[in-house]
């Protein structure tokens, strides 16, 4: 085994005959199973490239920090028959490291601990992957060029194909394609280094990867502020009522990390908060996707009353929005398009799993990039469209793309959309409409009730399309345009008659449906938040006003008042969620 360890006692777990750990040592690094919290990092390196000079440092600064880190010790006996005990490690570990130095791809183990590393993360979202590029180039690692090159051409010799193909989409697994020079960019413009605040604006197409850039940043620079709070999707919370006060009340949370504050009156009140509260803290706080609707000063008050060494990074697609805010402070960076041999590579990722497409297929992936237009959202989905289909079917989907190529994005990607089942198709749109931050067993129960067969397959399906993600809260998420799709196939159900649609999530139309008695069967999904009415301006909701809506499976009621008997009024009725103006949640979650 290549991995060395400056503490002779180490010791591996021991392994009972099935292979699972039987018993832990006493020694604080030994592995000990995820739950527990008894093993939190597991180092892999090259012992001859890092330990001296690296490893052993990070080992005893990792260990100064009372945070339990498994490595290996250097009079490790080599052999197959230690691997079980070291996967067992991996697999009791959360965090694993991997120190990627020149000549880590020429050990076998190493690459046996990153595929292992791999399929744990895959089995469950709690494990992390850090992966640290030790004097080597991360383009050699991913690429599999320069000295990784030289050790994948030992390995065809000695390994078989499928062994060789598992380590290669290792060391290929979840990384960002495109982005590096991006995060480098927007870091310099941060000057993080310097005090006063700074503020950033990325601007640049819909699904351009501005916000998997934003994100990115986040987690590289976050440690190195007091407090931070990442606002996603902005646009679409300022379309409500009360956009602005969800807004500032989610920021004052994140930054004094707690749940309930109380309430906010209004956006003044708000404001003030924020300078009281979050003002005296150096933070990190990013604003995504605004529009013309945000007004940085109404939502947060002068920027100059923030901490010296505060940074906001902002993004939109109007570069216009970006140059008022501040008092044209905003540093601005455009994200532009992706170069035709990144988009390659990207598409490629999703499409064969691989960098570079396989023979036979490169005419046909450069006529589907040049397509894309360098937008990576598109790259991503039609590539995981593509992923494991004959070539008849990607000359099918290219003659279909080229028809909508003129069209706007969402016309391209709802050929994605198109070739699901339509069960998969409904499951999406109940994610797309009013799914999305739920977590996913919650919605698994009701698609249950409505016997769905293959549940986890079809999100699994949406998954490799990636059309949803879930995150590490195993919650369900959506990319916005996405999410815009999805709903914009629901509203051209009927386009004057929100009523005879089979979902509605606008609170205005869900007001005007309630309050005017409207409905239909078509209606199974209704979502209305009802906040942003002050107590007085909203009746209380009796049974008339749902004696049209006989199909409801799924209601959520925000800022509701009821009043009367409700008995056998919702016979379909599988998720109710409703929660009193100013009071207490009464009603979370109903199975029937």
């Amino acid at each position: 085994k290549d991995h060395q360890n400056s503490a002779p006692n180490n010791k591996l777990p021991q392994q009972s005959n099935d292979g699972t750990s039987a018993s832990t040592v006493e020694n604080p690094r030994s592995a000990s199973s995820l739950p527990t919290g008894e093993h939190e990092v597991f180092l892999s390196f090259r012992g001859p490239d890092t330990r001296q000079v690296f490893t052993n440092t990070l080992f005893i600064l990792l260990r100064r920090l009372s945070i339990r880190t498994f490595m290996d010790d250097e009079k490790l006996e080599k052999g197959d028959e230690i691997w079980p005990s070291l996967a067992t490690a991996i697999r009791q570990s959360k965090i694993h490291v991997a120190i990627l130095s020149e000549n880590y791809a020429y050990s076998k183990w190493c690459l046996r601990e990153l595929v292992k590393f791999v399929e744990c993360r895959k089995q469950d979202k709690r494990h992390i992957i850090l992966p640290i590029f030790y004097m080597v180039d991360p383009g050699d690692v991913r690429h599999q060029t320069g000295p990784y090159q030289s050790a994948f051409q030992q390995h065809e010799k000695k390994f078989d194909s499928k062994t060789v193909q598992d380590w290669r989409d290792a060391l290929n697994e979840d990384r960002l394609v495109g982005i590096d020079d991006h995060i480098r960019a927007v870091t310099d413009e941060l000057s993080l280094d310097s005090e006063g605040v700074t503020m950033v604006g990325l601007h640049g197409l819909g699904g351009i990867g501005k916000t998997t850039i934003a994100r990115a940043v986040y987690n590289q620079i976050s440690t190195s502020f007091d407090r931070c709070s990442f606002l996603e999707n902005i646009r679409e919370m300022q379309e409500q009522k009360n956009g602005t006060i969800d807004l500032q009340h989610k920021l004052i949370s994140n930054i004094m990390r707690k749940d309930s504050l109380g309430s906010i009156d209004n956006d003044v009140e708000g404001k003030n908060l924020i300078k009281d509260r979050v003002s005296m803290f150096k933070v990190l706080i990013i604003l995504d996707d605004v529009d013309e609707k945000f007004k940085f000063e109404d939502v947060l008050g002068n920027p100059g009353q923030f901490a010296s060494g505060t940074r906001f990074i902002i993004t939109s697609r109007n570069e216009k929005v970006l140059r008022t805010v501040g008092e044209n402070q905003c540093k601005l960076y455009e994200v532009g398009q992706m170069s035709p041999r990144i988009s390659l590579e990207l598409f490629c990722k999703h499409a064969f799993k691989k960098t570079r497409p396989p023979p036979g297929y490169e005419t046909l992936s450069q006529d589907i990039i040049s397509i894309a237009g360098g937008l990576p959202l598109f790259l991503e989905v039609v590539g995981s469209l593509l992923y494991g289909e004959e070539k008849p079917i990607w000359e099918e989907k290219l003659v279909q793309l080229r028809k909508v190529s003129l069209k706007g994005v969402a016309e391209r990607l709802k050929i994605s959309y198109d070739v699901l089942e339509a069960e998969t198709q409904q499951i999406f749109l109940d994610i797309a409409c009013f799914c999305i931050g739920m977590e996913k067993e919650i919605a698994i129960y009701m698609w249950s009730d409505l016997k769905y067969l293959s549940l986890l397959s079809r999100i699994n399906s949406l998954i490799q399309r990636s059309m949803i993600k879930i995150g590490y809260d195993n919650k369900f998420q959506m990319h916005d345009q996405m999410r815009d799709m999805g709903r914009e196939i629901v509203r051209e159900e009927n386009i004057e008659q929100p009523w005879k649609r089979s979902r509605i999530w606008d609170p205005e139309e869900a007001l005007d449906l309630l309050q005017n008695k409207r409905g239909s069967k078509q209606v199974k999904a209704l979502c209305a938040n009802f906040t942003w009415i002050p107590d007085l301006g909203l009746k209380p909701l009796k049974r008339q006003h749902f004696l049209k809506l006989p199909e409801l499976r799924y209601l959520e009621a925000l800022g509701a008042r009821f009043n009367g008997d409700f008995g056998n009024i919702f016979p379909n009725l599988r998720w109710l969620r409703s929660k009193a103006h100013r009071g207490m949640i009464i009603i979370r979650l109903i199975f029937i």
